[in-house]
């Protein structure tokens, strides 16, 4: 059985190693094809039209970070967007934009910048346009229609909908399941406004959370309603109630003036045209941007450089990585990393961070926001651009920052701290299984999830807490030079809007990303240099995540291929033996792996 066991895993190793073999073949074939592809392409390539209409897929929202391209189909990042369509304002060629929208969700603060961008896009070029069509406003909120207002027209395919309702908060409480299996959680938070813990803790919303939640979602409505009516030209008042009135069918929409046309994006594209001119077509944006490039792209011959960081995900210790399950999750090692570079290179005259993260490990924040407090003390100016969410350990990332820009829909703030465990013991019990566990020191259990703590134990858990909240609270203080008194009224783990924010002074000034790369340009005094170079960090390519992923098989290889010799051990062999027919064996059948090795 055992010979058997070991042959099989040698078969499989072989065939990873033969794998590899094709897989470089095919790689090194790649690359002539991939040579004599832009050969060809740079033979036959027409250019951009004199007349070009650039289009825009904004359905289901941006990443902000840019995602390597091994395949040649990854989507834009939202950076990426913002630096085509600034590349895209100067171009005499393009004449107009097309946008679609209507289903998916996007940020508040994501769809306030590209506001931002697409007017600085119309203003130009006179006769410059903006079209947006959608097959139907199915999205959650209002946030698609936000980004269908800043068009000229706003089209809607016919027999479709508009489900423009305005802005809900869903919070999926486990308090109930959790009595329903004799799971507790065992919390503690810094202080009431804190709510994530709640989730764990309570079957409703606390007043606290109520309140905060509340208030964030009438705070991002008003900005955004503000904005569609001034868009729309349409009284405030009036448009609120037209929400209120929704969902229309496409005739209903068209009656209250949201919007201005039914057609299909075939249709709404052949407009553009024929409003840009004769001889004029459709250049996606990605296309463009992949040929035209960034207005600060001058990597070998620059007036000095901007690090930009791309900072997105939840904070983790550790490296970056990405799932499907997880998401995007900023790894502390790799930021920290990626800003000492910056710090390090005597060409990089100041640090951009843009933030996109709604907290995670105190200690990995901590790792970024040391090297960011060292890159400021070797002379680098350090500015903050905050995306949809800085909150948590977002925040505290930012706050020693000498500028900080954030839109009006941006959810900041929540200064504070959470942790705790799930203790699981009647939960195993009401299955038929017995948990228990034998510790060596007093506190060996005080992680177990098997464990209630004691009140030693717990005192040491709530001191832990309030080393982090007063840590948290006087670098705010400091960084933001505020008085502690008034930053203890103002934290206590409540999430902000933008616009409390900037009241609150736990930001300096609305803006986007543009408005942080100018500033961070004038801060580094570059602000009259003709080639300011921005270079994006952490720099992983795509052949980084293609040879990691390689990495990652290659190392399956190998442990298939010690596990089959691990199989073919005598060791292995007497143990197979013993469980497949249960011979009994003598001590001195069975060698010890260090003996098998001499």
């Amino acid at each position: 059985m055992f010979s058997f066991f070991a042959a099989v895993f040698r078969w499989i190793g072989r065939m990873f190693r033969n794998a590899f073999a094709v897989l470089g073949t095919l790689v090194a074939l790649a690359l002539v094809l991939f040579v004599l592809g832009a050969v060809w392409s740079a033979m036959t390539d027409k250019g951009i039209p004199k007349a070009t209409v650039l289009a825009l897929d904004a359905r289901g929202g941006f990443s902000d970070a840019p995602v390597p391209d091994i395949f040649g189909d990854a989507p834009m990042s939202f950076i990426d967007v913002l630096f085509a369509l600034e590349k895209a304002t100067d171009d005499p060629r393009v004449k107009g934009l097309v946008l679609r929208v209507g289903t998916g969700g996007i940020a508040g603060a994501h769809a306030q910048e590209l506001k931002q961008a697409i007017e600085a896009f119309r203003a130009g070029q006179d006769g410059r346009f903006v079209i947006a069509q959608a097959g139907s406003f199915q999205g959650p909120g209002i946030g698609q229609y936000y980004l269908a207002s800043l068009a000229d027209e706003v089209w809607i395919q016919r027999t479709s909908e508009m489900n423009a309702v305005g802005l809900l908060s869903t919070t999926v409480f486990l308090r109930g399941v959790f009595d329903k299996i004799g799971a507790r959680a065992d919390m503690g938070q810094r202080y009431e406004y804190k709510n994530a813990a709640n989730v764990y803790t309570e079957t409703d919303y606390t007043p606290a959370h109520r309140e905060a939640t509340t208030r964030l979602l009438q705070s991002v409505y008003d900005t955004l309603t503000a904005d569609i009516a001034e868009r729309r030209k349409m009284n405030v008042t009036g448009l609120r109630a037209l929400i209120d009135n929704a969902p229309y069918l496409t005739q209903g929409a068209l009656d209250a003036k949201l919007v201005d046309r039914t057609g299909f994006w075939d249709d709404a594209k052949d407009a553009a045209k024929e409003r840009a001119g004769a001889g004029s077509d459709i250049v996606t944006l990605a296309d463009y941007y992949e040929r035209e490039g960034s207005p600060y792209d001058h990597p070998y011959s620059n007036d000095g450089t901007i690090a930009l960081v791309a900072a997105e995900g939840a904070i983790v210790d550790g490296g970056s990585s990405e799932s499907y399950l997880d998401g995007q999750q900023m790894g502390g090692d790799t930021i920290a990393a990626a800003i000492a570079a910056a710090a390090d290179d005597d060409n990089v005259k100041a640090i951009l961070l843009r933030v996109n993260s709604p907290g995670g490990s105190a200690l990995a924040s901590d790792v970024i926001l040391d090297q960011l407090r060292k890159a400021q003390g070797r002379g680098k100016k350090v500015v903050v651009s905050m995306g949809p969410v800085a909150a948590s350990g977002g925040y505290w990332i930012s706050m020693y920052a000498d500028v900080i820009f954030a839109s009006p829909a941006t959810i900041t703030g929540s200064i504070g701290v959470l942790s705790g465990k799930l203790i699981v013991t009647d939960t195993y019990r009401l299955v038929g299984l017995s948990p228990a566990q034998i510790g060596i020191g007093a506190n060996a259990n005080i992680a177990s999830e098997f464990a209630v703590w004691t009140p030693e134990q717990r005192a040491k858990f709530e001191a832990g807490l309030d080393q982090i909240y007063a840590s948290f609270t006087a670098a705010v203080a400091e960084g933001r030079k505020l008085p502690i008194e008034r930053v203890r009224e103002i934290a206590k783990g409540r999430v902000w809007s933008g616009v409390d924010a900037l009241d609150l002074k736990l930001i300096d000034r609305f803006g986007g990303l543009d408005d942080a790369l100018k500033e961070t340009i004038k801060l580094a005094g570059l602000e009259n240099a003709k080639r300011v170079n921005v270079r994006i960090y952490p720099q992983i390519s795509a052949w980084d995540v293609f040879w990691s992923s390689l990495g990652g098989a290659a190392t399956t290889a190998e442990r298939l291929e010690a596990l089959s010799a691990a199989l073919d051990s005598q060791t292995a062999k007497t143990l197979l033996r013993l469980i497949g027919d249960g011979e009994r064996v003598s001590d001195q059948e069975v060698r010890m792996p260090s003996e098998e090795m001499r």
